[in-house]
């Protein structure tokens, strides 16, 4: 029997034939399984630090960032602008329970932070108790002085009566004065001058 032989004018070439699903034309569904934690707060004390999980899929990842954002708006809402002051500063405040216009008392006063240091252990109205300080030795019932008693020029009077001592400037005798006029005088020397006769040896 004889051989047939058959000659193709066109070379075949190969071909990849690629079939594509509706599969992909769907958008993806996600089980609960894949369902993050989300908490519910009003401020940011009420954000859970542990939600999300490492494990938790994408499904409300938009939640938690709306809730952050919210959370943060709620507890600051009258911030418009940028905070400058530094943690230990705003820490400073801590325990304060006054008011704004407490505080604005001390805005443009000229006190010094060493002069609000003395009023460390004042325990009531500073004026009341100056007020309450006499200046009057007849308030002291034990008065004692710490040094000399410099009299300053002055003279020395008892109480109501008429006697008084004080010093002669003029030579530094000393003055024994009843109703104004000198009726003893001791001397710088020692001497003694009397108005009147001196008794010794009598009965005041």
């Amino acid at each position: 029997m004889g051989s047939i032989s058959i000659k193709f004018k066109k070379e075949l070439k190969p071909c990849l034939v690629v079939v594509v699903s509706d599969i992909f034309q769907q958008r993806p569904v996600f089980s609960e399984e894949l369902i993050m934690a989300l908490e519910t707060a009003t401020y940011i004390d009420g954000l859970v630090v542990s939600n999300p999980a490492a494990t938790d899929g994408l499904a409300q990842a938009d939640d938690h960032m709306r809730l952050i954002k919210s959370t943060i708006k709620s507890t600051f809402p009258n911030v418009t602008g940028a905070i400058t002051s530094t943690h230990t500063e705003l820490n400073a405040l801590d325990g304060y329970t006054g008011t704004s216009t407490n505080l604005n008392v001390l805005s443009g006063t000229a006190v010094t932070p060493t002069e609000f240091g003395y009023l460390g252990g004042v325990t009531s109205a500073i004026q009341t108790q100056i007020d309450g300080i006499s200046t009057e030795l007849v308030a002291d019932t034990s008065p004692q002085l710490g040094a000399a008693l410099d009299t300053n020029g002055h003279a020395i009077q008892f109480g109501t009566s008429k006697w008084s001592i004080e010093l002669d400037t003029g030579d530094n005798d000393l003055l024994f004065k009843y109703n104004g006029t000198t009726v003893f005088k001791l001397a710088s020397t020692g001497a003694v001058t009397s108005a009147a006769d001196i008794t010794a040896f009598g009965t005041p």
